[in-house]
């Protein structure tokens, strides 16, 4: 269809003489012109319309055509192309969204500048004029016609400017030949307008034509970068309208090009994409150098984003850099353009900023993929250029997807290429409400129209049970008709939703016809519901059209964005509902009410609600209110916000997301509107939660917290996984994407344009003919190897790389990226060719394997809003499994996708459910998606769906889904199948106490009890009965006055109501924020108080409210623990926290100090929590896995998650019980003396627990160690006995001797000698700016340093305080010489005194400064103040409140909730344990690094690290600089499973001076490593940040308990199969070893660690305490032995022992790691009573021994593998011409060596005199490539921590049989130098066992030639392989001849038998007892045969049978 405006068409051949034309079938129609009465009109909507008539019918048409133009106003920028929205019989209607319909005061400029900020709009034509005349002469046949002058932009736009123009002065003005002069428009009537992306420059008031129009001129300008000031042409002539072309770069501000095309009948549309008003503009990352790109799309940047204010003006695409400047890469000029081969839409950018040094711009391109469902997806970088000019970026989005044909029952549709839905339910009234219906007015024929949407109208005239709309006539009422029966199938296309309701009343026709009626609904974001227009009727057919904002997309946001400063990158995309998943839920509580919700989505608007009859969420709210009326929810408010802007970080690093323009909220005030903030706070271990319950606040503004995971950084850096890896975790989320069932039995085929490629996933291609070739093509050509590949995870995708043969112009390298695409089967992945640029080749794989689980909230509530939780039967690791009677297996989990199933292909990604039958098949049950729902009292409902298809091509074909329905149990029991329905749905059934209702306690008269013990909590004392009230301020200094449960007394006659109960200011000002109650709430051991009704007309329509939160603190008494909460609270809502001792259940306190018979005081009052527990693992507990919470000489904290009896000192939780009754269990009471000194320890006692199975009381025994170096500590569990006694041991400095004196240490920090505290004050030196003080009476001021001298000062380059005269000569005075000794005083003061100052000039002494430093919490750091000086004026005081004053301890925990337990650094962190970590990582310098954990570094010999640092680094020159001070302690990150430790607040960064260095540790776990050394793996310089991993045992969670069947051998195994051998400790006389009783003087202990007694009282026992002449007591059962490993030490527990009192005896032992220890040590008593003791025996075979990499990097392909010559269980053992001996490993710790070698070492010496001298430790091993021999490497392993630095080389070599090492000469005195033959070292005759390099072995890179050599040996090898095979055959034949004579077989086995060992015969058994001289230790016992089972005990597979 062809139209025109106003006008004819004038240059369409057959439409002239029409303004609308179709062209149909090779021919014109014309259905519209223009007749005298067309005039532009206004709707009743305000829209223009205009309607061309015609008065011809043409064929085909039953009446004359007309076509009708709506002209509407779009959003500023949102213009469009006009659309054909009906043509029913020749009736045409076309709407146009144009910006020349919108009022032209916001469009236009009456000079030559026009600009709008807000839409980034600068044009300025100005230039253009500047006087000239332009002359332009138009010919007609080669001869002139019309001369044109031009004069534009005159500076002085009034009447007689411009050019002459005949008697006048005009703008244009035209001349023809004859003289004839017209004017085409006057200066003064100039019009600059900008619409729809048309920049026009208009002049009226010219001459009148003949038709009687003015003449008017207008000029087009176009846009040419390189045209400068331009040229302008004259264009034609159309009905006195002038129009001129100009082509000049001053027209460049936006781009005259459309977003959206049509390709073969498809249309794409990328203006959804288009960011403009208040949206932030789109990011990408430069993952190479962390610079950010933002872009827009069809558009400049949308300057509302505050990122762009440096990017040049006209920019759509800007690279912000790391030096805070901005590039240019390219402006939008060019529509998008589609590549058919590549089914992608291609959009440049040209005309970027200069690159270069050859006059190049930068360019930019972005190639669009279809990706169903992806709205919220950014553009990745995909490459650059070699000379970096050319960026290509690749975005997978809906918005490339083609607009769809879609219908859709239920009143909805969904477009699931879009990623969106429509649902017009909100506009449907309820058939069960009388007058359900739109009244619609023909105001034409005087008819009206009643209808209703997707439903039956009510109360018409209509009768029948489902007319959808009726027609009544105005005049006569009694004629009606049903004019379309209704209908709930809904039609979309192209932006127009429609609803066709058919099956009327019949026409009078012949035949007759049935009424139809089509109602279209078009999209108007501002409309709301809007309200339905007739528009025509024709062909039997009303048309009716709905302007709607239900029928808009869905608006998004972009959901992510990068910290400009950090470079870290946030994307909340993931909490995104689509519309399957419902809404985040929040349930809003009111006092006592709990009958609203909120509906909040994230960066999208909610999910329409289904709540019929009771209104509806507005379309655009991105937060919308419910409330309960009886038991119908209902909506309250519509729109509570909407999402107009993304998410921003706040100064204190939380994430800030705003819905704003909601709904009027003061009727009386229409700018006042409701909105709501979230607030999300970086919670990595939470993904699945919503915001969490906040107190309504009646205002107009909600506030929300929310705690989750995505609030966190994202790892810009990717994560990247090498060698044959097919899974990957992304570091982000924790989810792991597993594409191994993705692997192909042969290949897969893609055919690009007639190319074929071949290639595979995870694996190499077979069809590629090359067992590791994983992509070819047609023509032979290999591209990539499955050897060389890796898998990473980048900017939100999985990328799969292969690297290629090496070409001429480069390696080649194929990269498939996986999007998601879950309508795809699970192993049936869809791969496209995307692009091939130079070597590279990239493909895109649709899977649903890709697709990341959305977050499901495991909340829900129902209809009476009650909540429910689900969240603890979410699985973290493992999943729920359940079998049915087919014996299949259901593998399911809970709110989150099923975790990696071993020996199962289960598929990865988000599936909730996987099924494996009896047969092995494996069916994905569905996707997480949905939401729960409750659909009554006491049951909840999950399901997943989408599933694998089953019943494929049958009629009951459909997808696989699982249902679980949850009922409410007081006993938690496993899900049960119930059965499969026909459709493939997986039905369950489970009974849980976590289907409950939560519960909610409310008291009255200021009491409630705890519904679990019944105890009463009683606030009544808080309650003011006299004048006064309680006092808080908030941090503008506001003061509230509050009372608990009663009336205000201080506010009885001012403004404050009389019933108040709390209140602001005073006086007539004081404001009532809430009548007081004395209603006490409980839930989960939290105390609310809720005053409601304050002072009404808050924000013009609510009451004010207060709501006390009381919180247990032992502490605190009165008003000391009220704060007010200043982030909660708002206008209308107030917060306060009240931390007291009334809100704890009963609690008493015992003393906490004791003397020693020495008159030593230790005092633990130190370690007493007044506000909180100690939380312990026991995990190994007799009973069930538990948690132990332990107080120190006072009852437990009562706190949330620790819901203890009253009166427990002790309690343990038991995990696996859900009845909360039993879950909590007292072990322990507190008495009135605790604490007693039993052998030299201090003992913490608590008795009078609850009554355990053997009918005695629990009681908890801890015994404290002195552990100078631990601050605080934390108690270990050590078992629980038969008595029901729980022991504990704690390692703390509290349990140590004090000291008296505190000497000054020099490096600003003093110790505490009292509590042992370290106070460290270097965090307050500041070398770069003095602190400047103020003296009395403004006469001086003074410069401060603390701990440093002043730099640059005029008092001299060592002084610490310098006084200046303010006033007469301005001198200044050395006021103390700096030093960095801090003094503690007695009174707890601190003190820095500077001394040896100028002299005074009156009086003969130096000048000195005191400075004394006061502790302050929360202030930081402080600042000085001036006190006074003494009388003679030559010393000053000074007072300094800081929080580094306090006694306050940085615990050196992280808790993990994943393993639920502690992570404890403090092993790490001993006094003066500095560690060094040895340069290696890219970025570093050189030098070395000293470390501590969890304090600053202490002194170092020859080292000057600054102080307080506790990461150092030396510089080259000499210079330490800090990387960061200890200042906050360690956390978990479950991501990376990893404890962290974060240092700040180092040197000052080099080369970013406003940034300060900083260290983050990783500490990873790896048993048997208790300490090992960090190793630096990076340095971020974007950042400052140096990253150290450091491996050790010290984070490895708890390792569950091992029963051990079998000790005679002395040997146990932890889970991880890693073997203790305690056999050195047994005595080698057969003696049993001792230890002396203390508890029974002349008593001992007989121990057989590895046995038992054989007869006596003592019998089966490994334990027993004996007398002189007999035994007395066995203690434990040998048989009943189980292990703990708590590394890096072992507990052995003997239980079941005899009768002892009540119980059975038991005994433990603790095997304490000590690399040190001598190898015959003894145990010490550790802990004694009647039935029980407890051993601590320090011993290196507690430790695990060290294991090195056992590979050398042969080439850039292969290694070489030496394990085979490392023994694990031994040693090689060789001899020197002197006498002395050699203890060798290779890689592995030496097990047998001599005591004081320790199994960390490779190398050890025994020398002659018996002295032990450690050549070298394991970590310390470093191969090298010898440079003297070809086939040779040198090993080394050096022990610099001894007096001497010892080392041991081994120099590998070639011989042709493997050999035992050889001594060969000693170079030194501590340096010896081995040599070692072995045949795999002999290149072509060596027996080579090479592994692929993708292992990455951490050793030094072989050279060249060796790889070469390798090379050249599988030829060689297979030759030999050949030839064995061929011997071996003829051997056997000749075996068979010569055995065939039994005498001869006879003497041939008893020949055998004596060269390789004796044997002992018997009945049972046969035992090889020797091997061979130079094996012997390792031939002992290592084989034995009983009963037919040979049991194999040799780990290094050297002896075969």
């Amino acid at each position: 269809m062809y139209i025109n405006i106003c006008r004819d068409i004038s240059q369409t051949s057959g439409c002239q003489n029409s303004s609308a034309c179709l062209f149909q079938n090779s021919s014109n129609i014309l259905v519209g012109s223009i007749e005298p009465d067309t005039r532009l009109q206004f709707d009743r909507d305000g829209n223009l319309f205009l309607t061309y008539r015609s008065t011809a019918i043409p064929a085909g048409c039953t009446s004359a055509p007309s076509t009708k133009i709506t002209l509407r106003c779009p959003r500023r920028g949102m213009g469009d192309m006009p659309r054909l929205i009906s043509s029913h019989e020749c009736q045409y209607h076309v709407e146009w969204a144009t910006e020349y319909a919108c009022p032209a005061v916001d469009l236009v400029s009456h000079t030559c500048q026009l600009r709008q900020p807000e839409n980034n709009l600068a044009i300025d034509l100005r230039s253009l004029g500047a006087g000239q005349v332009v002359s332009i002469q138009v010919q007609e046949s080669g001869l002139p016609k019309y001369n044109y002058s031009l004069s534009i932009c005159s500076q002085n736009l009034t009447v007689g400017s411009g050019v002459a123009c005949g008697q006048q002065r005009a703008a244009a003005c035209q001349s023809d030949v004859s003289g004839l002069v017209k004017s085409l428009g006057l200066p003064e009537k100039q019009t600059l307008r900008y619409s729809d992306r048309q920049l026009s420059l208009t002049y009226e008031g010219g001459d009148p034509c003949s038709s009687g129009f003015q003449r008017k001129t207008i000029i087009n300008f176009h846009c040419n970068e390189s045209a400068g000031k331009g040229f302008m042409e004259f264009f034609g002539e159309d009905r006195c309208t002038y129009m001129f072309e100009w082509t000049t770069d001053l027209a460049c501000i936006a781009s005259p090009a459309i977003c959206h095309l049509s390709v073969n009948g498809a249309k794409y549309d990328l203006s959804r994409l288009i960011r403009t008003g208040g949206f932030n503009n789109w990011r990408a990352m430069d993952t190479e150098t962390s610079e950010t790109i933002i872009l827009n799309i069809c558009e400049s940047l949308s300057a509302s984003d505050r990122t762009a204010v440096g990017c040049p003006p006209g920019a759509a695409i800007c690279l912000l850099k790391n030096d805070s400047t901005s590039l240019s890469l390219g402006k939008f000029q060019i529509s998008p353009g589609f590549d058919d081969r590549t089914q992608s839409i291609s959009l440049s950018y040209t005309g970027g900023d200069t690159c270069g040094t050859r006059g190049s711009k930068y360019t930019a391109n972005i190639t669009f993929k279809c990706s169903p469902g992806a709205v919220e997806n950014e553009p990745t970088l995909l490459q650059k250029t070699s000379d970096g000019c050319h960026y290509e970026l690749v975005w997978f989005t809906a918005s490339a997807c083609p607009l769809a044909h879609l219908s859709g029952d239920n009143c909805r549709v969904e477009d699931s290429l879009a990623g969106y839905s429509f649902d017009l339910n909100p506009l449907s009234k309820p058939a069960t409400v009388p007058g359900s219906y739109y009244n619609v007015t023909n105001e034409y024929t005087e008819h009206s129209y009643f209808l209703n949407v997707c439903g039956p109208v009510t109360g018409t005239v209509c009768s029948g049970e489902n007319v959808g709309i009726c027609q009544v006539d105005n005049v006569d009422r009694r004629n009606y008709h049903n004019a379309g029966q209704a209908s709930r199938t809904l039609h979309y296309y192209n932006g127009v939703l429609k609803l066709v309701y058919e099956d009327g009343d019949v026409y009078r026709t012949v035949p007759p016809v049935a009424r139809k009626t089509e109602i279209e609904f078009l999209c108007d974001a501002e409309a709301g519901i809007g309200k339905p227009r007739f528009e025509s009727e024709a062909n039997f057919t009303y048309n009716i059209e709905w302007m709607t904002s239900y029928a808009c997309p869905p608006m998004f946001v972009d959901c992510s964005f990068v910290d400009l400063k950090t470079k870290n990158r946030y994307d909340l995309s993931p909490l995104a509902r689509k519309d399957a998943d419902g809404n985040w839920v929040l349930e809003i509580k009111t006092g006592i009410e709990s009958g609203r919700k909120l509906y909040i989505n994230v960066c999208r608007p909610v999910v329409a609600l289904n709540l019929p009859s009771s209104g509806a969420c507005d379309a655009n709210a991105g937060v919308c209110q419910t409330e309960y009326s009886g038991n119908r929810e209902k909506v309250k408010v519509a729109n509570y916000g909407r999402s107009l802007t993304g998410p921003r970080l706040s100064m204190d690093g939380k994430i800030i997301l705003e819905y704003t323009n909601g709904d009027i909220c003061d009727q009386r005030d229409a700018t006042l509107r409701y909105s709501t903030k979230i607030v999300f706070i970086c919670n990595r271990e939470i993904t699945t939660m919503g915001p969490s319950t906040n107190e309504f606040n009646p205002g107009c503004n909600q506030t929300l917290i929310w705690e989750t995971a995505f609030a966190c950084p994202e790892d810009s850096s990717g994560v990247t996984a090498t060698g044959n890896q097919c899974s990957i975790r992304d570091p982000m989320t924790g989810h792991t994407y597993d594409l191994q069932s993705l692997r192909a039995d042969k290949s897969y085929t893609v055919n690009n344009t007639g190319r074929i490629f071949k290639l595979n996933i995870c694996g190499p291609a077979a069809d590629c003919g090359n067992d590791s070739v994983a992509v070819c093509d047609d023509k032979g050509e290999h591209f990539g190897f499955s050897v060389n590949s890796s898998i990473r995870f980048s900017n939100d995708m999985v990328e799969f790389l292969y690297y290629g043969p090496d070409t001429a112009s480069g390696r080649r390298k194929v990269t498939l990226t996986f999007t998601c695409n879950d309508r795809l089967q699970q192993n049936s992945p869809r791969i496209t060719f995307v692009k091939e640029e130079g070597t590279a080749l990239l493909f895109d794989v649709e899977t649903p394997l890709a697709c990341l689980s959305f977050a499901i909230d495991c909340q829900t509530f129902d209809g009476l809003g009650n909540r429910y939780d689900l969240t603890p039967l979410m699985k973290l690791n493992d999943n729920w499994i359940v079998e049915d009677q087919r014996r299949n297996r259901y593998y399911i989990n809970i709110c989150r996708p099923i975790n990696s199933v071993n020996s199962t292909a289960c598929p990865g990604g988000a599936v909730g459910g996987c099924q494996v039958t009896s047969t092995g098949e494996v069916f994905n049950m569905g996707y997480v998606q949905g939401r729960l729902i409750a659909p009554e009292l006491n049951s909840v409902t999950m399901q997943y769906q989408n599933g694998d298809i089953c019943h494929n091509g049958t009629d009951r074909e459909s997808r696989r889904s699982t249902r679980i329905t949850f009922y409410c149990s007081g006993r938690h029991q496993a899900p049960i199948f119930v059965k499969e329905e026909d459709d493939c749905s997986y039905v369950f059934d489970w009974l849980t106490p976590f289907a409950c209702p939560i519960q909610h306690v409310i008291g009255e008269n200021c009491t409630v009890r705890d519904p679990l013990y019944q105890v009463p909590f009683d606030l009544r004392g808080l309650t003011k009965a006299g004048d006064d009230d309680y006092i808080v301020y908030d941090e503008s200094l506001r003061n509230f006055s509050l009372n608990v449960c009663g009336a205000l007394r201080s506010h009885r006659n001012d403004s404050c109501a009389i019933n108040a109960g709390a209140c602001l200011g005073h006086g007539d000002s004081a404001i009532n924020l809430g009548n007081y109650t004395s209603r006490l709430e409980y839930e989960d051991g939290e105390l609310k108080l809720f005053y409601s009704d304050g002072k009404e007309s808050c924000n013009g329509k609510w009451n004010r409210t207060a709501t006390i939160m009381f919180s247990c603190d032992h502490s605190k008494h009165g008003a000391s623990g009220l704060s007010y909460l200043d982030e909660k609270s708002s206008d209308c809502s107030h917060w306060f926290e009240w931390q007291t001792s009334v809100a704890c259940l009963p609690f008493s306190q015992a003393e906490c100090s004791i003397t020693d018979d020495k008159g030593n005081v230790f005092n633990f009052e130190r370690l007493t929590m007044s506000d909180d527990n100690y939380e312990i693992d026991g995990s190994d507990a007799p009973n069930g896995p538990a948690k132990f919470i332990i107080n120190v000489c006072t009852t437990l904290v009562h706190t949330k998650g620790a819901l203890c009896p009253p009166n427990s000192a002790a309690c343990m939780i038991k995990v696996n019980e859900t009845d909360p009754k039993k879950r909590y269990v007292s072990i322990g009471r507190l008495n009135r003396t605790v604490l007693s000194y039993e052998d030299g320890h201090v003992v913490l006692s608590y008795d009078g627990g609850a009554e355990c199975s053997s009918r005695q009381n629990a009681k908890t025994v801890v015994q404290f160690d002195c552990a100078p170096g631990v601050s605080v500590g934390r108690p270990e569990y050590v078992m629980t006995d038969a008595a029901c006694v729980h022991h504990f041991v704690w390692s703390t400095r509290a349990a140590c001797v004090l000291n008296t004196t505190a000497a000054p240490s020099g490096d600003c920090s003093v110790q505490d000698p009292n509590t042992g505290h370290i106070y460290n004050l270097s965090g307050l030196r500041n070398d770069v700016e003095p602190y400047v003080v103020n003296g009395s009476q403004f006469e001086h001021s003074y410069l401060l340093n603390v701990c440093g001298p002043l730099l640059n000062s005029s008092c001299g380059n060592n002084s610490g305080s310098c006084q200046m005269e303010r006033l007469g000569q301005n001198r200044s005075f050395n006021a103390g010489l700096s030093n960095a000794f801090l003094l503690y005083e007695s009174s707890g003061l601190l003190k820095l005194i500077y001394s040896n100052g100028t002299m005074c000039h009156h009086v003969t002494k130096p000048r000195m400064t005191t400075i004394t430093f006061i502790c302050a919490v929360g202030v930081g750091k402080g600042k000085p103040q001036f006190i006074g000086e003494d009388p003679d004026g030559c010393s000053y005081f000074f007072s300094w409140h800081t929080d580094l004053a306090c006694d306050h301890e940085i615990r050196c925990v992280a808790h993990s909730d994943e393993h639920e337990q502690d992570f404890d650094l403090s092993p790490l962190s001993a006094e003066n344990a500095e560690y060094t970590a040895p340069v290696n990582a890219t970025g570093a310098s050189s030098g070395a690094f000293f470390l501590s954990v969890c304090r600053p570094l202490s002194p170092i010999y020859k080292k000057f690290c600054p102080p307080g640092a506790t990461v150092c680094r030396e510089e080259t020159e000499g210079q330490y600089v800090s990387l960061g001070s200890f200042n906050s302690g360690p956390v978990y990150d479950p991501v990376a499973k990893a404890v962290v430790l974060v240092y700040g607040n180092g040197s000052k960064c080099a080369g970013k001076p406003s940034l300060l260095w900083k260290t983050k540790i990783s500490f990873f776990c790896r048993p048997g490593q208790p300490e090992n050394l960090p190793k630096l793996v990076g340095v971020d310089e974007n950042l400052c940040e140096y990253q150290f991993e450091w491996i050790t045992s010290v984070v490895c969670p708890s390792v569950p308990s091992v029963k051990v069947t079998n000790f005679t051998d002395c040997i146990v195994k932890d889970a991880n199969q890693n073997q203790y051998n305690f056999s050195a400790l047994m005595s080698p006389t057969g003696r049993y070893i001792q230890a002396p009783s203390r508890l029974h003087p002349g008593h001992k202990y007989n121990i057989s660690l590895c046995g038992a007694f054989p007869s006596g009282v003592c019998a089966s026992s490994a334990v027993c305490r004996v007398n002189d002449t007999s035994q007395i007591t066995a203690y434990g059962n040998s048989r009943s032995l189980t292990t703990v490993f708590e590394l890096p030490d072992v507990k052995l527990s003997y239980r079941y022992g005899v009768r002892c009192l009540k119980e059975n005896t038991s005994a433990v032992f603790l095997m304490e790691c000590d690399q040190l220890a001598p190898r015959d040590s003894k145990p010490l008593i550790y802990a004694e009573e009647e039935c029980f003791v407890m051993f601590k025996w320090s011993t290196p075979f507690a430790c695990l021994p060290k294991v090195k990499p056992c590979k050398f990097r042969y080439n850039s392909n292969w290694v070489i593998d030496f394990s085979r010559y490392s023994l694990k269980t031994s040693s090689w053992k060789i001899n020197d011409t002197r006498g002395n001996r050699y203890f060798l490993n290779l890689c592995h710790g030496i097990n047998d060596g001599p005591s004081g070698c320790g199994n960390d070492m490779a190398a050890c010496q025994l020398r002659v005199d018996g002295s032990v001298r450690r050549l070298g430790s394991v970590d310390s091993q470093w191969f090298t490539k010898s440079i003297e021999a070809e086939n040779s490497l040198t090993v080394e392993y050096s022990h610099p921590f001894d007096k001497v630095s010892c080392r041991a080389r081994i120099e590998l070599v070639c011989g042709l049989e493997n050999e035992e090492p050889r001594f060969k000469r000693t170079v030194d005195d501590c340096t010896v130098e081995f040599e070692w033959k072995m045949n795999l070292m002999c290149g072509t005759t060596g027996n080579l066992t090479l592994i692929p390099a993708t292992e990455n072995p951490k050793t030094p890179v072989g050279s060249s030639n060796s790889g070469r050599q390798e090379r050249g040996n599988a030829g060689s090898q297979a030759v030999v392989i050949a030839i064995s095979v061929l011997a071996s055959i003829v051997l056997v034949l000749v075996l068979i001849l010569a055995f065939r004579n039994p005498s001869r077989r006879a003497a041939f086995t008893r020949k055998v038998t004596s060269c390789f060992g004796r044997r002992k015969r018997s009945l049972s058994s046969l035992q090889y007892t020797a091997l061979s001289n130079r094996d012997l230790n390792e031939g002992d016992g290592l084989l034995s045969q009983n009963s037919g089972n040979i049991q194999h005990y040799d780990s290094d597979d050297d002896l075969m049978l």
